[in-house]
């Protein structure tokens, strides 16, 4: 496994407590800016595989759209149900540029 930083997006482009999806590697994740940091988190909510582009985070909570199941944006446990999470990415602003960190298989 290596691990992989990518420039994702600008700062200065993300809408505050908006998901916004955005590639990563070879998929997806999505973005959050709330209370001034930067999550990331995977793309699909596993409860239906419903996307996750513009959902809503309130309190550290991310919302998702289709049923209101909730995700704690740092640690992806699932606070509605027992048995979801999402993946949670490493983030890291340098100027107005937002990095996301992955693992990639070798290969």
């Amino acid at each position: 496994m290596k691990r992989r930083r990518q420039a994702v997006a600008r700062l200065s482009d993300l809408e505050a407590d908006r998901g916004q999806t955005v590639p990563l590697g070879e998929g997806h994740c999505t973005l959050f800016l709330h209370q001034g940091k930067c999550f990331a988190v995977g793309s699909m909510c596993p409860h239906q595989n419903a996307p996750l582009h513009g959902a809503i985070i309130r309190d550290g909570q991310i919302i998702c759209r289709r049923h209101g199941y909730r995700f704690d944006a740092t640690t992806g446990n699932c606070l509605t149900a027992g048995g979801y999470g999402l993946p949670v990415f490493a983030t890291e602003i340098e100027g107005d540029m937002v990095y996301v960190s992955y693992w990639e298989a070798d290969g």
